[in-house]
């Protein structure tokens, strides 16, 4: 789907190249971009079928429209060991892009026909399209699928999921220059799992969005069952690691997207709005809507700074000024003298 200011429109794209992944769903797939452009799409794993679940790595080369995979095991469907040092074959697995390395963790399945709910941490170089596990040094989070994974500041951030005997609503940290693992005891009220998430640019600290997704809680000693899905909306600041609840009230908010799991969530930049496609409830969803989330992520800069700070400023004065998030070279910086507005370009 292309996004244009005015317009929305669908093309099938053909792929070129001899081969091709086997169909799949609850894979992990990941923009890698260089220079502003998507270069590649990265993918793993996922479910081929109820008992088959793949751990085979792919590359789809956007300027070429084609699929590359990494290494040379052939397609098996029996769940087995991965000549390349992939993770053990999973569904329902998350992974984050952090420093030209793709973070994955959890997930379940398992070498024949396991399901295990994993708790391991893997890393793949983009550099050198490998594989290596990391060692912790003290213990890591219940094994979960489900859940989401991010990455800021040199750690590596976990959030809700479950497994066959509970579910999570903390977040988890791992430390990558320790190798250790903080729980935050940061709780988003009722566990929460397959629900959509993303992380977005803000200033003056990133924001963390999710959407949807199945809860409930369970209380010790009574029976399981399936969860409720819902369609409420919340948000971690990362500089007061604290959730917020926004655009959930249905007396308030018009349009809001029915209860789902499995939705997927974007975030477009230009326009500040959050982007939620399909997911599942008893049936798929193929809707798309929006949320204009600018009064939560604010501009793309600020200013943190000047030099001098205060006082009239005459000609010949120089003055620096400091901020986030400003790329540009030449920035324009308007005055005001008197009731007259007058403009000035810094270096």
């Amino acid at each position: 789907m292309k996004l244009a200011p005015t317009e929305c429109t669908w093309s099938k794209e053909q792929a070129t190249g001899a081969e091709k992944p086997l169909g799949r769903a609850q894979h992990v797939a990941l923009s890698i971009v260089k220079k502003e452009k998507i270069e590649k799409v990265w993918y793993f794993g996922g479910h081929h079928s109820p008992s088959s679940r793949l751990n085979d790595t792919w590359y789809f080369v956007v300027k070429e429209m084609g699929w590359q995979r990494v290494g040379s095991d052939p397609d098996q469907t029996t769940n087995q060991e991965s000549s390349i040092g992939a993770p053990a074959p999973r569904a329902n697995t998350a992974a984050c892009l952090y420093e030209d390395k793709i973070y994955l963790f959890g997930g379940h399945g398992g070498h024949n026909f396991l399901r295990t709910a994993f708790n391991d941490l893997y890393t793949f170089d983009l550099e050198t399209d490998t594989w290596a596990k990391l060692e912790y040094k003290n213990n890591a989070p219940e094994g979960r699928g489900g859940h989401s994974i991010f990455a800021s500041d040199e750690k590596i951030f976990i959030y809700g999921g479950w497994n066959s005997e509970m579910q999570f609503t903390n977040i988890f940290i791992f430390d990558l220059e320790k190798h250790e693992w903080n729980d935050s005891d940061v709780s988003n009220g009722v566990p929460r799992w397959n629900h959509g998430s993303v992380l977005v640019e803000a200033i003056p600290t990133r924001k963390f969005f999710i959407f949807g997704g199945e809860c409930l809680e369970y209380n010790e000693g009574t029976a399981r069952a399936f969860g409720e899905y819902v369609n409420t909306s919340c948000y971690l600041d990362l500089g007061s690691i604290r959730w917020t609840t926004y655009a959930s009230d249905p007396e308030i908010f018009d349009n809001i997207p029915s209860p789902r799991e499995y939705a997927a969530m974007s975030y477009d930049e230009r326009d500040r709005k959050i982007l939620i496609y399909g997911g599942w409830n008893n049936g798929w969803y193929d809707d798309m809507y929006s949320l204009t989330v600018a009064k939560i992520v604010g501009p793309s800069y600020a200013i943190t700074a000047s030099d001098p700070c205060l006082g009239q400023l005459s000609g010949g004065v120089e003055l620096t000024i400091n901020g986030q998030g400003i790329k540009d070279a030449n920035i324009r910086v308007l005055f005001t003298q008197g009731s007259r507005a007058v403009d000035t370009v810094t270096k």
